[in-house]
């Protein structure tokens, strides 16, 4: 049922859908347009224990702690420490650019030895050269303290020829599957939201036992005929379901409903696509007739009579029947003038037939 109102929800609102995606485009190809863009380099790093190492002994020691990774963290953090970048900026020209716009970071290899540098900024000459500088500075410094592990560059930074962000079309494929849940969660939010609706205007316009229209929708579309004009003559018959009255009251719900559903498909039957049929009170009820004239309606009145005199089965195998005895009256609106009393006509006319 759930996944049955969720397509349908996609059904109707795949329009909805579709602008919410093209907006969602239109807004990464802004954001791409209007960002300036960033450009990244990566240095590599190798370490090793040094070459200097006085014995074969202290060769396997050094590869034991090696192979904690340990050391990874600590020449990773010397590399980003702002003692080396402060080192770098005085031979990088502070007049080429705004060195606030650049950052560093660092991660390991985590299936090697190898430490990886990344810069980022918006000139890419720069930003290789940035990380270049820190890797000369970072290993001299590194070396001159330690002494059991070596640093050197596996590979140098080289110029970047596309940006790292934006990523045009990259971004807009990201951004159009963000616009696509987007705007599934909307229609959905929107079609369940409205489902209480539905089910609430579902019960003011069908009567819950019978399944045939209720009271107030007949007199609203009788109100709307009246008002477009269009509909003249409009013929209004009442059937009353006598005999039931007792055993009605004392007939659990199911029976009851059973009943009053076979009787209005019966009298369906009867009738064309746009008569409306409704119940009117408890065992009454009402069929609208828009453009029948008086002189045929007595046809049809007779014909839905006649339609209910055979017994219902109702109870729960059918082995039960309920004898309706319906009687019926009727009268025709020719225009607006006696719109307002052809109603009331009727009611009286079934009134005296009781």
């Amino acid at each position: 049922m759930i996944l049955q109102q969720f397509i349908k929800a996609i059904a109707k609102g795949w329009k909805t859908i579709l602008v919410i995606i093209l907006l969602a485009v239109a807004l990464s190809l802004y954001i791409s347009l209007t960002t300036e863009p960033t450009y990244q380099s990566q240095a590599t790093f190798i370490i090793a224990p040094s070459k200097d190492l006085a014995s074969s002994r202290d060769i396997v020691s050094a590869f034991t702690a090696l192979d904690t990774l340990k050391i990874f963290s600590t020449y990773a953090d010397i590399l980003v420490s702002d003692r080396v970048f402060d080192e770098v900026i005085k031979v990088i020209e502070p007049g080429s650019s705004d060195l606030a716009n650049y950052s560093r970071s660092t991660e390991m290899n985590p299936d090697s030895i190898i430490l990886i540098l990344s810069v980022t900024g918006p000139d890419p000459q720069i930003v290789a050269q940035m990380a270049n500088e820190i890797g000369k500075y970072g290993i001299k410094f590194i070396n001159a303290y330690y002494s059991v592990f070596e640093i050197d560059f596996l590979d140098q930074a080289v110029p970047a020829q596309a940006p790292f962000m934006p990523r045009t079309f990259r971004d807009a494929v990201n951004f159009a599957g963000i616009g696509l849940l987007g705007g599934l969660l909307v229609v959905t939010i929107r079609e369940f939201s409205r489902t209480p609706v539905d089910v609430f205007m579902r019960k003011l316009m069908l009567d819950s036992e019978s399944s045939s229209y209720t009271k107030h929708y007949l007199e609203r579309m009788l109100l709307n005929m009246k008002n477009k004009g269009v509909s003249w003559p409009i013929s209004f018959i009442l059937i009353k379901l006598k005999g039931l009255e007792e055993m009605y009251r004392i007939l659990p719900n199911f029976s009851r409903k059973k009943i009053m559903t076979e009787t209005v498909r019966q009298l369906k039957e009867q009738l064309k696509g746009n008569d409306l049929i409704g119940r009117w009170d408890e065992l009454t009820f009402a069929v609208i007739l828009p453009k029948t004239p008086e002189k045929v309606l007595g046809g049809i009145e007779n014909r839905l009579l006649q339609s209910l005199k055979s017994p219902i089965s109702y109870g729960v195998e059918d082995s039960d029947q309920a004898e309706l005895s319906p009687i019926s009256a009727s009268d025709t609106s020719e225009s607006i003038q006696d719109f307002d009393t052809f109603i009331s006509e009727t009611e009286k006319i079934l009134q005296n037939k009781e």
